[in-house]
């Protein structure tokens, strides 16, 4: 064993390293469907069973299937990443 001794450089002045995420702007699935199925039922008298509104009932049933259907982007993981390899700097 050598006698030198090794000093790790550790960052100044950050208790973690984080990345913020980036800004997306969100659409809401199904808002037109929704809106409209809404709107049938108000000048139906708010009757939630109207035979009017049956149709829109069922395309935005149909729109909610295939809004559950589609996968989720995978999640980031860069903050993990850094919060690792942080405790090492």
């Amino acid at each position: 064993m050598s006698g030198k001794v090794v000093h790790v450089p550790r960052l100044q002045n950050l208790s973690r390293l984080r990345v913020r995420p980036k800004k997306t702007k969100s659409s809401i699935p199904c808002a037109e469907q929704m809106a409209a199925m809404l709107g049938c039922w108000q000048t139906n008298g708010g009757v939630p069973d109207a035979p009017q509104c049956a149709q829109l009932a069922i395309n935005l049933q149909a729109c909610m299937q295939k809004q559950s259907a589609k996968q989720r982007p995978p999640k980031d993981t860069i903050n993990y990443h850094l919060a690792r390899l942080g405790k090492l700097l």
